[in-house]
């Protein structure tokens, strides 16, 4: 299991040492995701644009979190499929200013995990865990895991995906909006282990 640690060094009256503290403990936010805009019926199926509300009074940190990991939201976990072909009428994806394909398709299908305390994901490896078992217990495949930031297709993708839903999941359409737990590959101070 990786552990991520933040070493700091502390002085007193001539005695130097190190404390080791996790990141998790130094920072103890990390990164959640809502649903942008509204789900989309097309060819009998649901699909849903999952992202970062990024605007200036948005929520999301993708650089050091942005939810107290101690607080309890919906694990988004996610499984891929690269046989599994854009829907026809999804609407194009777009660049962002940083040159990021947002609003991209996944080539995936999405299971909301509710309730889980960010504390619970100790790792990658417990969240994706976790997402296999609801997986296989609940739609009965396994393969689904922990979604990530950049999951979406096309050049350094990121910020948001389209994926199928399997109809309305349980805390897709709430008020206030749901917030879920994503990871990202490339940023670990906004992770939650």
């Amino acid at each position: 299991m990786f552990n991520k640690n933040l070493a700091t060094t502390v002085a007193t009256v001539g005695l130097m040492m190190t404390v080791s503290i996790s990141a998790a403990q130094a920072n103890p936010n990390a990164m959640t995701w809502t649903v942008l805009g509204s789900p989309l019926q097309l060819g009998g199926k649901t699909y849903v644009l999952f992202g970062a509300d990024y605007s200036p009074s948005g929520i999301t940190n993708p650089y050091v979190g942005d939810t107290s990991i101690n607080e309890y939201r919906s694990l988004l976990c996610i499984k891929k499929n690269p046989l599994l072909p854009a829907p026809v009428g999804l609407p194009p994806s777009y660049l962002t200013p940083g040159g990021a394909t947002a609003g991209s398709w996944s080539g995936g299908t999405v299971l909301v995990i509710p309730n889980i305390q960010g504390t619970q994901l100790t790792s990658l490896a417990v969240a994706n865990r976790i997402c296999n078992q609801v997986g296989q217990i609940v739609r009965g495949t396994p393969g689904y895991r922990m979604a990530e930031f950049h999951d979406g297709t096309g050049i350094y993708s990121g910020w948001s995906f389209w994926t199928e839903a399997y109809d309305y999941i349980n805390g897709l359409a709430q008020s206030p909006p749901t917030r879920y737990w994503v990871y990202i590959n490339d940023q670990p101070a906004a992770n939650p282990w």
